[in-house]
């Protein structure tokens, strides 16, 4: 730590420095005199030339004291100061790791512009310790506190500003229980303080961020439609004037469509076309700006979910029905071969060791009862999304045999129509109750939306993803049956699971592709920055807010050196005497 000078002015009297080396460079000037003889003079020596020409000599140990301790006193009059080693209060320092920090100002970003701010406060007046809290979505240790700018220079590498928003009230929380009302916290980020009047007084708010205009795509999608895919587009104009925006669309290195939109202040437009089923991976991006972060998306090709199926039913009537049914729901397999469901009239049939069965009971004549309902349905099982049965005839047995664990699913009064019960292994074993000869559900649309839901929940819970596409910081859900799953981050980082569990919930951190291997399959999703509050830059501030107003606790922790000096001046004196007092004697 190199000292600093309260009384700074002092130090101009080191020029009395160069006088006193002139005095003993020049001390050897001699006038010739003229005498009748030598002998009354005590020494004899030959004496130098006097003159204003400087002669080589040897300056006596006296000249080095007396300039010492000139040092010295200017030293101490100076009032030099340090700070004590550990003095001072710990620092924590929240960084705002959202995506905003890396909008580019003058062609350097709020986070560079934070990061050589703390870089220069470190080196001019190091804490005792430091310690980080990143401020993402949610708030987490960067490390455990450091001492040494290499040190917070490696905690540093993580904070990589991709998060989709900055929790800073958490992130605060967070540092103040760290810091117990002892150490300094220190903010840095590129929006002001919701409320400026700060209060405390180990609190300081910097912010480093430049309102700007700024065009982002806020919402992207694709889903499957027949044979094409469905894409959307929202583009946004976070300015205070109108805007154009320029969308390129683009699968592989073919531009699929250029489209130009006009904007209005803060006005939002969605962009909605087809693409072939069949295309690669989507590109959409906008013209460079303030924000390069969400001027790009990237889409992959939803999942078409397929589910193997195979008709144990010998009823031809039934089975074509079935047949009929299931190809108008677009999810049912070409193969049956190793069946992933199975629809079958027999009692207690099991099929693989994977494989889901619907039994279909179908009543006999004098079991058979008709019921227009009320119909009461489980509106929260799979089985029933969009199910409505208003207005039709349901005909079932009434004396059916449930198994134990058996839940029902769709009942009329006490009358089981539908019911689901789940095996050790996690297998699904349905019933439906139903004489088709004296109903009518199969002649309205609760009858696909019936078996539609049946094999989308069916798929879903078939290993893998069920979607391709997300948002930054979504939590992406895998389906693994408990093999190990190895993920391959955007930036190259591999994690592996060797242990899961039927499900596998997967962070997504960073904007990019991501590959899952499971098994000897391999999954790939994207996940894109897509958040409009990040992308509006037109509250972004620079300044700062609040202070530690602790000036005297800071005097308390520097250290006077002035009492240093001013004894080495004083012993440099008394060496100085004590070496003049044998000349003092011999003059008498």
């Amino acid at each position: 730590m190199f000292p600093f000078f309260v009384y700074p002015l002092a130090l101009l009297a080191l020029a009395a420095l160069p006088v006193l080396a002139a005095i003993y460079l020049f001390r050897h000037r001699f006038r010739r005199r003229t005498v009748s003889s030598l002998l009354l003079w005590r020494f004899q020596m030959p004496s130098r030339e006097g003159g204003a020409k400087i002669q080589r000599i040897q300056l006596p140990l006296l000249f080095f004291l007396e300039l010492l301790a000139l040092l010295c006193l200017v030293m101490a009059a100076s009032g030099p100061q340090w700070r004590q080693p550990g003095a001072g209060r710990p620092l924590i320092v929240v960084l705002d790791d959202s995506f905003s920090m890396r909008a580019v100002y003058e062609a350097v970003s709020a986070r560079d512009r934070a990061l050589e701010y703390l870089e220069r406060h470190f080196r001019r007046q190091p804490p005792p310790s430091v310690r980080l809290v990143l401020a993402g979505s949610q708030p987490r240790l960067a490390g455990a506190p450091v001492r040494t700018w290499s040190e917070l220079a490696r905690q540093l590498v993580g904070w990589t500003c991709h998060a989709p928003q900055a929790a800073l009230e958490a992130a605060l929380t967070l540092a103040s229980e760290l810091g117990n009302q002892q150490a300094n916290i220190l903010i840095l980020t590129d929006h002001p303080p919701v409320d400026e009047r700060m209060a405390g007084d180990r609190l300081r708010w910097h912010a480093f961020g430049q309102p700007s205009a700024n065009l982002a795509i806020v919402n992207a999608s694709r889903v499957s439609h027949a044979e094409q895919d469905r894409c959307l587009l929202e583009i946004a104009n976070y300015a205070a004037t109108p805007q154009l925006a320029r969308v390129t669309v683009q699968a592989g290195s073919n531009t699929l469509q250029t489209s130009s939109l006009t904007l209005a202040p803060n006005e939002r437009q969605r962009l909605v076309f087809e693409i072939p089923g069949r295309a690669p991976l989507l590109e959409a991006a906008l013209e460079p700006d303030a924000l390069g972060e969400d001027n790009t998306v990237q889409l992959l090709p939803p999942i078409r979910p397929r589910v193997r199926v195979q008709v144990a039913i010998t009823n031809a009537a039934m089975h074509e029905l079935l047949s009929r049914t299931l190809e108008v729901t677009g999810l049912r397999a070409a193969l049956s071969v190793d069946p992933e469901l199975v629809i079958h009239q027999a009692s207690g049939a099991v099929h693989g060791t994977n494989a889901w069965d619907l039994r279909w009971v179908l009543p006999s004549a004098e079991e058979g009862v008709a019921f227009t309902g009320p119909f009461v349905i489980d509106t929260s099982h799979p089985l029933t999304e969009g199910l409505a049965l208003e207005g039709m005839v349901w005909t079932a047995a009434t004396n059916l045999a449930l198994s134990p664990g058996t839940v029902p699913v769709i009942t009329a009064g006490n009358i089981p129509l539908v019911l689901a019960r789940e095996d050790a292994l996690g297998r699904r074993h349905l019933t439906l109750n139903l004489d088709p000869g004296l109903s009518t559900l199969h002649n309205t649309p609760g009858w696909p939306i019936l078996f539609w839901n049946l094999l989308r929940w069916r798929a879903t819970e078939q290993p893998g993803l069920s979607e391709r596409n997300f948002r930054l910081g979504a939590e992406v859900e895998l389906r693994t049956a408990g093999q190990p799953a190895t993920v391959t981050r955007p930036d190259g980082v591999v994690v592996q699971f060797v242990e899961t569990s039927d499900r596998l919930s997967l962070e997504t951190p960073l904007p990019g592709h991501y590959l899952v291997s499971l098994g000897t399959a391999t999954n790939a999703f994207v996940v894109n920055p897509l958040a409009a509050d990040e992308s509006a830059l037109t509250g972004c501030a620079t300044g700062r807010w609040g202070g530690w107003k602790d000036e005297e606790a800071q005097r308390r922790q520097l250290a006077s050196a002035v009492w240093i000096f001013g004894l080495a001046a004083l012993a440099i004196m008394v060496v100085h005497l004590v070496l003049l007092a044998p000349r003092a004697k011999g003059s008498r």
